[in-house]
């Protein structure tokens, strides 16, 4: 499967989550993370959030079978870029 996982909590515990959301994905933004996960790696790394989430932190998850079921935009110094750094071969 494909994730993206996106995170607001207080500035304090941003480490927390950077240094756990690391073992899965990848960083692309400060509180931004993607990547390919297998279903179990998937399930683990949402025990481990589930064990150091607070009632304050606020967390998003985006699913997808696999990677070529998404198109990424970004946009960066005012320019549009389509990225597909995600499209090349991965966990299907």
């Amino acid at each position: 499967m494909y994730a993206i996982i996106c995170y607001d909590v207080p500035a304090k515990r941003t480490n927390l989550y950077r240094k756990h959301l690391l073992k899965y994905l990848i960083a692309t933004q400060n509180s931004v993370f993607s990547g390919d996960i297998t279903q179990s790696l998937y399930e683990k790394m949402l025990k481990e959030l589930d064990r150091i989430r607070s009632k304050d932190d606020s967390l998003l998850f985006i699913t997808t079978k696999n990677r070529h079921n998404i198109q990424v935009n970004v946009i960066q110094n005012g320019i549009i870029d389509k990225d597909e750094s995600h499209l090349g071969s991965g966990i299907l």
